[in-house]
């Protein structure tokens, strides 16, 4: 019964370390030189999930930009925002799906307390 409740909170940590790595993404979607974050999920042997986060090195599109040194090229950042929010709302229904996995431990839990008392 409680390895059903760490797993319910391992799948919402990993959710909302997902959601955070989106976030940033999309916060830094204009900074110059900004490298994604990508995120990771990887089961554990335990049956719960993990999230690692790493830096996405790939290079982002490149545009020529006139300022007062002439042309230049320029490197824009690889962040691809239909993608993040693909991620968000992931992460998002991966938070939701494992609240209710808890919920329903919960109920299992107090159902199980009321008949042994």
């Amino acid at each position: 019964m409680v390895g059903g409740f760490g797993i319910a909170l391992s799948g919402m940590q990993a959710a909302g370390r997902m959601l955070g790595a989106s976030a940033h993404n999309i916060a830094n979607a204009h900074t110059e030189g900004f490298k994604r974050l990508r995120s990771i999920p990887e089961e554990l042997g335990s049956g719960g999930v993990r999230v690692t986060l790493e830096q996405d090195t790939t290079s982002g599109p490149s545009f020529f930009i006139e300022d007062e040194d002439g042309l230049s090229l320029r490197e824009v950042p690889n962040v691809d925002l239909a993608e993040e929010i693909t991620s968000t709302l992931q992460a998002s229904h991966l938070f939701q799906a494992n609240a209710a996995g808890l919920r329903t431990q919960n109920k299992v839990l107090g159902s199980l307390l009321d008949i042994l008392e």
